[in-house]
């Protein structure tokens, strides 16, 4: 299956290519070249927006690649990841957590780097970002969630690979800088609308998407205002099948060996309702000396959702002898017990309903001065807050579960096969229901991200010799991320409980699931499940009803504040370029944990009486970096860059909860105030060839060496507990420093239009080799990368056909496995139709191929997980004016 599945990826790109090359005559790089200086052509469209983004590409300081907006609104790029995908040394994943996709390109990699190790900036500045995925929410990283910038509002993305000093510290991998569009550099009345129908094929629904700009300015071009609005509703839905873990079972089956057993196997049906709406705006004033900005954008994310899994407990079952079974390699890799065996372990079968009522937002609002006090000396100010938001407003789950009924299963890649001998074909039967609740449990969730910053920016420009100018400035931020978490305590006895003999039939009014659920996939079609309404009203109006109350183990909080400094010298000659500088930063956290052994108790209910802990922690980072170019003429560029860059901790890791055991005086942390940041150096070198307009050949090695790696290990921490008022050292287990890795590899870039065809192909790829110094794989990192992409453009149409793939990566552990996401590749479509100069239809496809995740552990023969999406498609009109 998977070797088809490759074939399939390889053929398809194959093909584009071939498709591309009909027909068209081949023509010298150096010729095309001379003709193109000879006799300039106006270009528009994909060819413009790939000559504009060259052109910043090749006037920029070290290692770049841009996007334009042009690109963006050309490609059904929903949101900025989609765009981020096709850049050279850029990775992106639809679902953080090891959740499993969910449909959208939420998260960026670069270079093979974990996505909490790059910076995503909004015109120079922080942007606070919220998820509405629960396990995003606790996990609390640093990360942005893509799904929270649509690409309407984009005017250019920077993708900076090459760290400088006036760049502000937090991307090891790299630094992603959007810029958002002005109204003073567009023409006046600048409109434009575009609606679209969207059809998801798993969902079977029809969806709206519409946006809108409006950009005005007066006549003598000083003054202008900017507007945009866009809602768009999706119905989406995931079928899935899980194994939830494998549990060790000691004497397996009486044969003294400890094998593992898949925990829970399950089929997952999600589904959800995302309802994305926003409005950025924007006011420009520009005099003869001054230029002022003022800009504000507010997107939210609807994102209630619901998931039911109708799951094999194998680790129930395994304490019991099967029937038969097969075991390599430490797994059990199939097994069959009878119903005898089910009621003996105390289930066979357990069914998860879960309601999730949850949104996201973020909110900006920033303001730009620009000044230049003379010819030769200016200065650029910038002041704001952001803040966001991941919420679940409420949680409801219900548990049933079966000690009746036989099982089986036999492991395979990608598909299981899970049968229930004795339960009948059809699983939504009366007798399905005669069955005993287990336990609800659930709750709300609040991760509130927030920063105000302000930052000056000074700039003197001399006027002979080498040293061109000198730059300097300081930036100071003031940032602080919390998580409130409330668990209700159903009928007062706890966070997980509830009742017995509950007439089943009173909330299994959901239906059953779709009968082509889980094709291809491997899950069980046509099973019941519950109606989230009929459980929220059953646990609120039985046993007393559901009673909120502040959870402290998953609570924390961290304020953190940062003040930078640096200078940087610009300097050149009649065939070279370059700066070097020097960065400081101090760094100020509070982080505040919650333990049940603190001598002071401010929170008593029923999870018991806790304190809280704060500590604080300051240190400096000093961050020199130089790049360096050269043309070696005939529009050829080599460029070298070292650099010294930090990220810091994710905030969870510094503030997750805590236990304490004072007869001995250790504990374990689910966070450590007292990490250092990641700190690494990060080295450059490329080579790059602008043979002629809307064209490129690139190729560049680069090296990352990172220190202060977060990892599990054990180290020492002050406590004051009831039994130890005056504090003692407590060794702890939990995140620390010490471990070490490398990033290191190669990428490759080709950009070609074929003369006055309008065809045009795009190809890039990016190696990288990236571990631990134990040799391990580091976390997020694909070997390989390719992006292939090939378009046409006339006066009349516009399409283009990209397929982007990544090789496996390790995902990161759940429940006591490490998982990898198996080799993905996409194949995407946009075609436009211009009916007038002003009038477009489009089209546009995600996920063609209708390719589908899969996820194993360690070995592929080993399944972990296996999601289908679905395939999206857009069809529409454009209007601009």
């Amino acid at each position: 299956m998977k070797f088809q599945r490759k074939v399939l990826m390889m053929t398809g790109a194959a093909t584009l290519a071939l498709a591309l090359s009909a027909g068209i005559t081949t023509t010298a790089f150096a010729q095309d070249a001379a003709a193109t200086d000879d006799s300039p052509v106006v270009v528009t469209g994909i060819r413009k927006s790939l000559q504009s983004a060259l052109r910043q590409k090749k006037n920029s300081d070290g290692v770049t690649e841009v996007i334009t907006a042009e690109d963006i609104g050309k490609f059904p790029d929903k949101n900025v990841a989609d765009s981020l995908a096709r850049a050279t040394g850029v990775n992106v994943v639809t679902g953080s957590a090891n959740a499993g996709g969910f449909g959208e390109n939420e998260r960026i990699s670069i270079r093979g780097t974990d996505p909490t190790l790059n910076l995503t900036l909004m015109d120079g500045h922080n942007i606070a970002t919220g998820d509405w995925f629960v396990l995003d929410q606790t996990n609390g990283g640093r990360s942005f969630n893509y799904t929270m910038l649509p690409s309407e509002v984009v005017g250019t993305v920077e993708i900076i690979k090459a760290s400088r000093a006036d760049l502000p510290e937090g991307g090891i991998g790299g630094t992603v800088d959007v810029h958002v569009r002005k109204p003073l550099d567009l023409p006046a009345g600048t409109f434009a609308v575009s609606a679209q129908g969207m059809y998801a094929t798993l969902a079977d629904e029809w969806s709206p998407n519409v946006s809108g700009m409006y950009s005005w300015k007066s006549e003598n071009r000083d003054f202008g205002f900017l507007v945009g609005a866009y809602y768009e509703k999706r119905q989406f839905r995931r079928d899935g099948q899980e194994i939830l873990g494998y549990t060790p079972q000691a004497n397996f089956a009486g044969t003294g060996q400890t094998l593992l057993v898949p925990s829970l196997i399950g089929s997952a049906y999600f589904t959800q309702e995302r309802v994305r709406q926003g409005v950025n705006f924007m006011t420009q004033w520009k005099g003869e000396n001054l230029d002022i900005a003022f800009s504000g954008l507010v997107t939210h994310l609807g994102a209630d959702n619901e998931n039911h899994n109708f799951m094999l407990w194998g680790s129930r079952l395994a304490g019991q002898t099967p029937n038969s079974y097969t075991a390599s390699n430490g797994y059990v890799t199939s097994a069959t017990w009878d119903a005898a065996d089910a009621t003996a372990a105390g289930g066979s079968i357990v069914q998860d309903d879960i309601f999730r009522k949850a949104h996201s937002s973020t909110y900006v609002l920033n303001l730009d001065v620009d000044y230049d006090f003379t010819e030769n000396f200016s200065m650029k100010a910038q002041v704001g807050f952001t803040s966001g938001e991941g919420v679940t407003d409420d949680t409801a789950a219900w548990e049933t579960y079966w000690d009746n009924v036989g099982a089986s299963y036999t492991l395979g890649n990608p598909v299981t096969q899970v049968s229930f001998p004795g339960l009948g074909s059809d699983p939504s039967a009366a007798t399905y229901l005669n069955n005993k609740f287990s336990w609800s449990w659930g709750g709300t969730i609040s991760s509130p991200d927030k920063e105000a910053y302000a930052k000056f920016d000074f700039r003197y420009d001399f006027n002979s010799g080498f040293f061109k100018s000198v730059l300097f400035g300081t930036r100071y931020t003031d940032h602080s991320r919390d998580l409130d978490y409330l668990a209700y305590a159903w009928s007062g006895n706890g966070a997980n409980s509830g009742t017995s003999n509950v007439d089943l039939g009173t909330v299994f009014k959901g239906g059953v699931t779709p009968s082509d659920f889980g094709d291809g996939v491997g899950a069980i079609p046509g099973y019941s499940y519950a109606d989230g309404a009929a459980v929220y009203d059953y646990l609120d109006t039985h046993n007393g009803g559901r009673t909120f109350a502040f959870y402290p183990p998953l609570s924390f909080g961290v304020k953190e504040k940062t003040t930078a400094y640096y200078v940087m010298g610009k300097l050149g000659g009649d065939n070279w370029r370059s700066n070097v500088g020097l960065r400081a930063v101090k760094t100020q956290t509070s982080s505040t944990q919650w333990s049940a052994n603190a001598p002071v108790k401010t929170v008593t209910n029923v999870f018991g009486s806790w304190g809280s802990e704060t500590t604080e922690k300051e240190y400096w980072d000093y961050l020199p970096s130089a790049d360096f170019t050269y043309d070696l003429g005939n529009d050829v560029l080599i460029r070298a860059g070292a650099a010294k860059v930090m990220t810091r901790p994710g905030y969870a890791q510094l503030a997750g909860a805590f236990s304490l055991v004072d007869s001995n005086f250790t504990g374990t942390a689910g966070g450590n105030p007292n990490l250092e940041p990641y700190r690494a150096w990060q080295y450059n070198l490329t080579a790059e060839w602008y043979y002629q307009p809307q064209a490129l050949l690139s190729f560049g090695v680069f090296n990352l060496d990172i220190d202060n790696y977060i990892t599990t290990e054990s180290f020492t921490q002050f406590f004051r507990t009831i039994q130890t008022p005056n504090g003692a050292n407590f060794t702890m287990s939990g995140p620390a420093n010490g471990g070490k890795a490398t990033a290191k590899g190669f990428e490759f870039n080709a950009q070609q239009p074929f003369g006055d065809t309008g065809f045009g192909v795009i190809f890039n790829y990016t190696y990288v080799d990236a571990k631990y110094d134990n040799g391990k794989p580091l976390d997020g990192n694909s070997k390989t990368t390719y992006n292939l992409t090939g378009y046409y453009e006339n006066d009349k149409i516009s399409t283009r056909l990209a397929y982007n793939f990544r090789s496996k990566f390790n995902s990161g552990s759940d429940r006591g496995t490490t998982m990898w996401q198996d080799d993905y590749g996409t194949l995407d479509g946009s075609f436009s139709y211009n009916l007038t100069d002003n009038v477009a239809l489009t089209v546009d496809a995600q996920n063609l191929l209708h390719e589908k995740l899969y996820y194993f552990v360690g070995d592929p023969s080993i399944p972990r997980a296996y999601y289908d999406n679905g395939q999206s498609f857009y069809v529409g009109a454009r209007l601009k004016y």
